[in-house]
Formats: C-alpha cells, structure tokens, sequence
C-alpha cells in the first residue's frame, strides 16, 4: 500500500498528477458549461425579452382593479415597465439571469489563484525558542522570539498559543507584536502562522566529578549520541502533567507543568539498554558519567508563506458570492398583464412572488376607492 500512495502522489495528494488531472477536466467542463449557456443569459438580459406565462399558471387579476394604478406601484417598486398594445410588461433583477455565470467565473479563478499558489508561491517552517533569531535577509528583516506561552480553559486544555516576536527591518525601530492562531502577523510581503509547539527539554551529561560534558536541546522523539559511553539517549516524550494507563504507557492530562516526568531510552551500540522515568533532574548513572534532564521550554512552530495567488483567490471568492446572491435573491420577476389577465413568470420562490403581486394589485384597488 505504501508503495501505490507514493506511486500515485497520495502522500501529496493536492499536488499530485491526478489531482492536478481531474481539476484541469473540472476546469474544462466549466468553462464549457459557461460559454453553453452565457449567450442565452445575455440574451434574457435584454429588455425586449418576456418569457411566455404559462397557459394554466395562476391568474391574479382581480375585479375592479385599475390597471394604471397597479402600473405606477410597480415603477416604484423599480419594476421596468413596457407598454403593450393590450396592457404591459414589468420586468425586476434582470441581472440575475447572468448569476450562475459569474459564480463560475468565480470559481475558475480561484482555482487558478489556487494553481498559482502551488506553483510560485513561497512556503517554509521553522521552531523557535525563546531567544532564537531567524533573519530573512531577502526581505532585509529579523524576527526573534522574545516569549512562546499556552492560555489554557478551566480544564487544562490548550486555549491558545501565543508567540511575541520583535521584528528588526533594515532602517527602522524594532516593533513587537503577538500572532496566535487565526491571528497570522504580515512582515514586507510574507506571512506568518501559528502552526505548532512542542517541548524542548535541556539534557546535562556531567563525569563522575560533577563536570558539565555535555548538554544538548532534545525535542520529543529525538536521541542525542555520546561518544564517551557509546551511548544514544532516546527522549521517549516528556510529559508535563505525567499520569500512566492501565497498560503502563505514560501519557499526559494536560500542557500544565505540574507533575513533569521524562520517559527516556538508552541505547549502546545500538542495543537497547534500559527504559526509564524521570523527575527534573533525576539522574541516570551509567559507567563514569551522570545524566539528568534539567529542564523542559515550550518552542513554537512558525510557517511563513507569500501566496502569489491570494488575490487571485479573493477576487474569485468575491465574484463567486456575488453571483450566489445574483442567483438567489436577484433572480428575473416578470408580470404580464394584458386583457383582464395578470401572471407571473420567475424561476424560483413563485408562491411567494405571486402572494407578493397580489398583495400589490389589493393596494391597487384600496388607492381608487
């Protein structure tokens, strides 16, 4: 299975050849789909086009109504008023016949911001401690990382993640500002996101005198080699709130430092040696030398990105709601009425267009009497 998922992409699937094919036939069935059915549109746009009433359709003409009266209601209700040898033609939201064609346009714009993006745009991920510099000397700035903290509810889970950085630009004061998730901070033309965190967790390697050796950063999941014994040092995880399940796994209940633990491995010439869990600072002995982990600091997770097809994207996101609101709540109203006769013609929510002219042909009568 493995070898047909990256045979196929599906470890990258949105950048993948298949998924590249079936948009470009996405891609071409829409355009087709538009330009079948835009002339048509544009001809409905026309104000000498009145679609036919239906034979059968509902006739809202009432006794007594006047037929002048009814027509000036409708001009201010902005209904666009045709005379007829026989009556008149009213006709509302002509505009809307060309809805669905513009939430096309819509959408294969944005998937071409979308194509655009995967193809130039600028992307990378970096961690964080607090302190860290990382310089960005194409752009001529700095970002250091002056604190990383977690808000935290009232049962202990993540709330937040909070980094505050101090951004250094060539030629001006530096500034700090605070990004989190959903709160991205823009530097020149790049973009950065709140992404991740972890624990980094401070290992000390002293001799049997109380020397310091060694000392190295350990994330979760990483080893450091020492040389003197031969010797890998595995951090397992490091668990904040530490408790152990019934099958004897380590696990934490919360991101709170309040009962820290180090689930470490030890390994010498590759074979494995000992399994541990230790307190801040409780040591491992282990020939001449002492090991111990002295600490635990939260590092963030950075991604910074310069999407050259975000606008592209946001100029289609725009004509594609646009025309949802064409399609939906502008769509064609027509009135005919001719010889003691008055119907309506629309596409959609009819009940509610003729409950709509009915009520306006009774303000017609009430205005004569």
């Amino acid at each position: 299975m493995g070898n047909l998922i990256v045979s196929f992409q599906f470890d990258d699937v949105y950048s993948s050849i298949v998924f590249l094919i079936l948009m470009g036939l996405f891609m071409i069935n829409l355009i087709g789909c538009t330009l079948k059915i835009l002339p048509g549109q544009l001809r409905k746009m026309k104000d000498s086009y009145y679609p036919q009433p239906k034979v059968d359709g509902e006739n809202l003409h009432v006794k007594n109504m006047n037929g002048e009266n009814f027509k000036n209601i409708l001009e201010r209700k902005r209904f666009k008023v045709t005379l007829t040898e026989n009556g008149f033609k009213a006709s509302k939201h002509r505009i809307g016949n060309i809805g669905s064609s513009i939430t096309h346009l819509g959408i294969i714009i944005i998937v071409l911001g979308s194509f655009l993006s995967g193809i130039f745009a600028e992307e990378g991920f970096f961690n964080m401690v607090p302190g860290d510099v990382k310089s960005f000397p194409d752009y001529g700035f700095s970002l250091k990382l002056d604190d990383f903290y977690l808000d935290f509810k009232e049962n202990g889970s993540v709330d937040q993640y909070n980094s505050v950085v101090t951004v250094t630009e060539l030629g001006q004061d530096p500034y700090q500002k605070t990004l989190w998730v959903n709160n991205p901070l823009k530097v020149k033309s790049l973009n950065f996101y709140q992404t991740t965190y972890g624990w980094g967790s401070r290992l000390m390697i002293e001799d049997d005198e109380g020397k310091l050796i060694e000392t190295k950063l350990l994330r979760n999941g990483e080893s450091h080699f020492y040389q003197n014994e031969h010797l890998s040092i595995y951090l397992y995880g490091f668990f904040p709130n530490m408790t152990i399940t019934q099958m004897g796994e380590p696990i934490t209940m919360t991101e709170e430092k309040i009962n820290p633990h180090y689930a470490v491995m030890l390994y010498e010439f590759g074979q494995h040696i000992g399994n541990y869990i230790l307190e801040p600072g409780q040591p491992i002995d282990y020939g001449e030398s002492i090991m111990y982990f002295e600490d635990s600091i939260l590092y963030t997770g950075l991604t910074y990105r310069k999407d050259f097809g975000y606008f592209f994207v946001l100029a289609g996101s725009i004509l594609m709601t646009l025309g949802i609101i064409l399609s939906f709540y502008f769509y064609p109203k027509f009135i005919v009425m001719e010889d003691n006769s008055v119907k309506t013609v629309t596409r959609q929510n009819t009940w509610g267009f003729n409950y709509q002219v009915k009520r306006l042909v009774e303000d017609s009568i009430a205005k004569e009497e």
